[in-house]
């Protein structure tokens, strides 16, 4: 007895991303899988490169005024 079929495996999709949040300050959605953003312990999320610096860094000096 032959047995001609092909071992059945698990093939990982490669353009995979999951949705993790908004950054606090632009309000720009946040993925897996473009990374430069921050989680802060309170779980709140900023942009690493936001259009005028960073958004982490302008909710630091906003705090800090």
């Amino acid at each position: 007895m032959t047995n001609n079929s092909k071992k059945k495996t698990w093939i990982k999709k490669v353009n995979q991303s999951f949705y993790c949040g908004y950054c606090k300050v632009c309000n720009k959605e946040l993925t897996s899988n473009m990374g430069g953003w921050i989680v802060t312990a309170k779980k709140e999320y900023f942009c690493h490169d936001g259009k005028d610096g960073s958004c982490f860094d302008q909710y630091c000096e906003s705090k800090r005024l």
